[in-house]
C-alpha cells in the first residue's frame, strides 16, 4: 500500500492495529508504503488520541481504560447510532421534568432535543452539558461541581458523590462502557461508583447503550441492568445480546439507525449547535 494523506492513513493503521491485536513498526512501515520514523509519528499520534497504545518496537490495540480516557475519541465513534438512540429516549420525556444526565458521549446526543424540554431542570457533572444549559433560560442547571479532569470534560471526585447524595430527579438518564452478562461494567472504580449513585436518584432510570457495548469488558460493576426501567439501544444488536435485556428490563426500545444518523456532522460539534434544539 503506498503512502496517503497523514489522516487517512492513521485511520487505517488504528484498524489494522486493532483488527491484528498487536503489530511491529517495520510491519506498518512495509504495509503503508512509509518509513519508518513516519510510522513513530503516526503512532504517536493515534495514542495521544488513544486509538491504539504504542510498544517498544511497535504498537498493539488500547485497552478499554485507556478509551474510556479519551472523550474525544469516543465523540467521534458510533456517532449514528448514538444519534438514534437519543431519538429514542425522547419519547420518555417530556416538559417540566429534572433530568440527572451523566458525562457522555451518548448522553450528549440529547442536548440538541433540549429545546423541546422547556422548561426542564437538569443536573449534570459533563461540561458541555453544563455550558449549554447555563446559556438557556429556560434550563434550570444543578451543575456537579469537583475535580475538572480534561481527558472526560467533566467534573468528578468525592464533592460530586457528596452532591448527588442530596438531590432527587424525575429521570436518569447513563450510558455505560461495557454490558456483560447482565451487569453494567466500567475500567474505572471512582466513575463506576459516581454512576452508581447518579442512577439511583432518578424516579425512572434509563439507560441508553449501543450495540458495540455488548463486546467489551471492565472490571467494576456500576448497576445491574435489571435497575433500569428503560433501555434503549440500536438495531445492530445481535438476538442473544437483545434476547438478555429483554430478560432483564422491563422495556427496551430498539431504535433503527436512518441515513440522516450516519450523514449528520460529527457529535463533537454537539455543542456548538445547541440552538437548533429550538426547532425540535
Amino acid at each position: 500500500m503506498g503512502p496517503d494523506i497523514p489522516s487517512r492513513r492513521r485511520e487505517q493503521i488504528a484498524l489494522y492495529v486493532r483488527e491484528s491485536g498487536a503489530v511491529r513498526n517495520e510491519e506498518l512501515a512495509e504495509r503503508f508504503g512509509v518509513s519508518l520514523m513516519t510510522i513513530h509519528r503516526d503512532l504517536d499520534a493515534l495514542s495521544a488520541e488513544g486509538w491504539l497504545e504504542k510498544t517498544r518496537g511497535g504498537a498493539r490495540a488500547g485497552g478499554l481504560r485507556l478509551h474510556e480516557r479519551n472523550v474525544a475519541l469516543r465523540y467521534r465513534q458510533n456517532t449514528a447510532q448514538k444519534r438514534a438512540i437519543a431519538r429514542g429516549v425522547m419519547a420518555y420525556l417530556r416538559p417540566g421534568m429534572t433530568i440527572a444526565m451523566e458525562d457522555s458521549t451518548t448522553t450528549a446526543a440529547l442536548l440538541p432535543y433540549f429545546g423541546s424540554l422547556h422548561p426542564m431542570t437538569l443536573i449534570t457533572n459533563f461540561l458541555p452539558a453544563i455550558n449549554a444549559a447555563a446559556a438557556d433560560p429556560d434550563i434550570d442547571l444543578v451543575s456537579l461541581g469537583g475535580q475538572y479532569d480534561r481527558n472526560l470534560d467533566s467534573f468528578d471526585g468525592p464533592a460530586v458523590i457528596d452532591q448527588l447524595a442530596l438531590l432527587n430527579a424525575d429521570v436518569s438518564i447513563l450510558s455505560a462502557a461495557s454490558v456483560h452478562k447482565g451487569w453494567l461494567l466500567h475500567p474505572s472504580p471512582d466513575t463506576a461508583r459516581r454512576k452508581k449513585m447518579l442512577s439511583e436518584i432518578g424516579e425512572t432510570r434509563i439507560l441508553m447503550i449501543d450495540s458495540s457495548k455488548f463486546d467489551q469488558r471492565a472490571s467494576y460493576r456500576v448497576g445491574s441492568i435489571d435497575n433500569f426501567d428503560v433501555v434503549v439501544t440500536d438495531s445492530g444488536i445481535s438476538e442473544a445480546h437483545l434476547e438478555e435485556l429483554r430478560q432483564l428490563s422491563p422495556e427496551v426500545n430498539v431504535v433503527d439507525v436512518l441515513p440522516e444518523d450516519i450523514t449528520a456532522p460529527p457529535l463533537l460539534g454537539l455543542p456548538n449547535t445547541y440552538s437548533v434544539s429550538q426547532e425540535n
